[in-house]
């Protein structure tokens, strides 16, 4: 019996042997530790990457793309996002960053909001006349009331202090759903924040924590009166500029295609983590490991190096998956504002003048329309494996609404579908990220870097990725 089993560790020991015994493919000698590796090209992995440049960092990413969801196209000469499209106004940390990348933040000219409701649009000081004027008024007490509850400290605390949010973790305990049916808000209102939160999070009210939906719908909810202005911004070539400069700074530290199967601590504290790329198996150590890829995923790469807990909070973060599909028209479909909310087309959640920003207002031309579609229910796991075929079929269901014919204008479409679109900050939300940012086995040589770990934007996948590396960095110290 004692012999069987020596027979069987060594064949388990073997074939882990195996996967990882090739040698780096960056040529670098048997004995080369790094001092960071970083898993995941996404907007976390690279920012992580260009706060940590100083040191020696090695960017593993799977697809043969980096950005994540920030993704772009061009058709026609024109640029659009078939992912994130936009961040709110650079402050100047932020507009320090991209400086130093040498992108330039530019305004989406406004309007940019519009409705879709009931076969009409609505627009400018119009925008809420979808509504009645008790309605209407409702409408101003939820964002006077969120506003109220923002000057608590709330957004301040999820992007610097999570701990501090504590004293408001009543709100963590209730979804958007049930505060506001709690607070008597009209049913129209309540179904234009949940498409405003499809929108923006890929989940509905009823999936998502109240407490960390007030700074984004504080933000995002549309105010008619304000409709001249504008407090969105895009980059020459879109969001995807900020990749596009990113990936060309730390291009001879990225390997594109690498799949990572395993990372796992040895007994010195040095990392190995293995991976596949076109068919071969690599090896590479390092002093530290940034894991950005999804938390589930990163769960099941990091295996049994960290926590139990922690494992087990990470595999139960869920995601929500989203589908970008950009038409490609005979004549611009969509001029008066650049999004319009869409509050009885189905699964469409927004759509996209994706050109407004390289063209003026009169333009008239060949153009791009995108419609962005999420899911009614984060527990819908069919929703990207539907074929081309039946989410063109929906979608254009749904524009046909609004545009005479719809089908008869589009000379061609680009479908992108995303699994892993957004992590979803579901009722008591708050007590797991604590304690991922408590848990011992994350203080090092692990480190974790994502959206999931501050806020479910761009703002909080960089942020994310500066205390990740600002983590490494102290770590590595006083290695």
């Amino acid at each position: 019996m004692n012999y069987m089993y020596s027979l069987l560790l060594l064949l388990v020991l073997g074939a882990s042997h195996r996967i990882c015994q090739a040698k780096d493919n960056l040529k670098s000698s048997d004995d080369k530790i790094y001092d960071v590796v970083v898993v995941g090209g996404g907007f976390s992995g690279l920012f992580s990457s260009y706060f940590l440049e100083k040191k020696d960092v090695l960017i593993l990413e799977k697809s043969d793309n980096v950005g994540g969801r920030c993704l772009t196209g061009e058709w026609n000469g024109f640029h659009y996002p078939k992912g994130t499209e936009y961040i709110g106004k650079p402050e100047r940390y932020m507009r320090r960053i991209f400086r130093d990348l040498d992108v330039h933040a530019k305004v989406i000219p406004a309007p940019t909001d519009g409705v879709a409701y009931g076969g009409k649009f609505y627009f400018g000081k119009e925008l809420l006349d979808y509504m009645t004027n008790d309605e209407r008024r409702k409408y101003f007490d939820l964002m006077t009331e969120l506003r109220e509850l923002d000057h608590k400290g709330i957004e301040k605390a999820v992007w610097s202090d999570i701990q501090k949010l504590n004293k408001n973790d009543y709100l963590d305990k209730l979804s958007v759903e049930e505060w506001m049916m709690k607070k008597g808000y009209p049913p129209i209102v309540q179904k234009f924040v949940d498409v405003e939160n499809r929108g923006l999070f890929g989940t509905n009210n009823a999936n998502y924590s109240m407490l960390f939906n007030i700074p984004e719908m504080t933000f995002d909810l549309p105010d008619n009166e304000a409709s001249d202005k504008s407090e969105v911004y895009s980059f020459e070539n879109g969001m995807y500029s900020i990749v596009e400069s990113l990936e060309e700074r730390l291009k001879n530290r990225l390997i594109k295609g690498a799949e990572v199967a395993h990372v796992s601590v040895g007994t010195d504290n040095i990392v190995k983590v293995c991976y596949q790329k076109e068919g071969k198996s690599y090896q590479v150590r390092s002093r530290s490991v940034v894991m950005a890829t999804p938390a589930p995923i990163t769960a099941k790469i990091l295996g049994s190096s960290i926590s139990l807990i922690a494992s087990d909070i990470l595999k139960s973060i869920d995601y929500t998956s989203y589908i970008t599909v950009s038409f490609f028209t005979k004549k611009r479909m969509l001029h008066r504002t650049w999004s319009v909310s869409c509050l009885d087309m189905d699964e469409i959640v927004t759509l996209y003048d994706a050109i407004r920003p390289q063209v003026s207002n009169d333009y008239r031309g060949k153009s791009i329309l995108s419609a962005y579609l999420a899911p009614k229910d984060i527990r819908d796991s069919n929703f990207v494996r539907r074929s081309d075929k039946e989410i063109l079929e929906r979608t254009y269901r749904s524009m046909n609404k609004y545009f005479n014919s719809f089908q008869d204008e589009v000379i061609g479409y680009d479908i992108t579908r995303f699994a892993y679109a957004f992590p979803v900050f579901s009722p008591g939300y708050l007590k797991k990220l604590i304690c991922l940012t408590r848990d011992q086995s994350l203080k090092g040589p692990i480190f974790l870097a994502g959206d999931y770990m501050v806020y479910a934007t761009v703002d909080g996948a960089l942020i994310s990725a500066e205390n990740a590396a600002d983590d490494v960095l102290s770590f590595l110290r006083k290695y």
